[in-house]
C-alpha cells in the first residue's frame, strides 16, 4: 500500500562570514502538524567551535521560527 506524506521543510544555515558552519532542518507534517522533527549537522567543526555561542543563538532562533509555523498550521487545522 502506498502512503504519501506531505511535509514542509525549513532549512537554515549558520554562517561566519561567507562560510557555512552549521546546517539546520525542520520537517513538519502538513497533514498532522503536531509531528515535527529536527536535524542539524556541523559543516566546519573549527569554525563552529570558535563561534558556538553565536551559532547556538541562531539555532534557537531557527527552532523558534519552526515552532511558530507549526503553531500556525495547528491553528489553521483547528479552524476547519
Amino acid at each position: 500500500m502506498l502512503e504519501i506524506t506531505k511535509e514542509t521543510i525549513f532549512k537554515g544555515t549558520s554562517k561566519v562570514g561567507d562560510a557555512a558552519a552549521k546546517m539546520f532542518e525542520a520537517r513538519i507534517n502538513t497533514v498532522n502538524p503536531e509531528s515535527m522533527s529536527f536535524n542539524h549537522y556541523i559543516v566546519q567543526y573549527d569554525l563552529y567551535k570558535a563561534n558556538r555561542a553565536a551559532i547556538g543563538a541562531e539555532q534557537l532562533a531557527f527552532e523558534d521560527a519552526a515552532y511558530a509555523f507549526q503553531d500556525q498550521l495547528i491553528a489553521e487545522q483547528a479552524a476547519l
